[in-house]
């Protein structure tokens, strides 16, 4: 009783809001103070990718974990982290297209043909932009 009641104060949003941003904060102070090691592109893109997945796992968790501990109030969180998958996927995409690839849409495409993993990923991308347009 005691956790649903949390879950339905006015500051969960907010605070859940707030918790979600963390990541994307540590990593922005620690590309400014240079600290993201040898090769700070790639574990800025290694990175935003990784908490795209962590997001990603959250947000497909909610609703079992809704449903095991009998507590409807978590539904309420879902839209969110499904929007900050996307704002992650999107600053992962970013990454890569402007550090690694120097926005260059040639290098770009021959890098989609090379390496499937990143057509994958371009297409999840897709996909979670179709969830987030419609997330109204």
């Amino acid at each position: 009783m005691k956790l649903k009641n949390t879950l339905l104060h006015p500051a969960a949003k907010p605070l859940l809001f707030a918790l979600a941003l963390l990541p994307f904060a540590w990593l922005f102070y620690a590309a400014v103070s240079d600290q993201l090691g040898a090769n700070p592109a790639e574990a800025l893109i290694r990175s935003l990718g990784d908490w795209t997945l962590r997001f990603l796992c959250f947000a497909l968790a909610i609703t079992p974990l809704r449903v095991l501990t009998q507590t409807p109030a978590l539904a309420r969180f879902r839209r969110m982290v499904g929007l900050f998958v996307f704002f992650y996927a999107v600053l992962h995409l970013l990454g890569y297209a402007v550090f690694d690839m120097g926005l260059d849409v040639g290098e770009m495409v021959k890098d989609v043909i090379k390496r499937p993993f990143i057509l994958v990923g371009t297409l999840a991308l897709l996909l979670l932009a179709l969830l987030a347009a419609t997330s109204f």
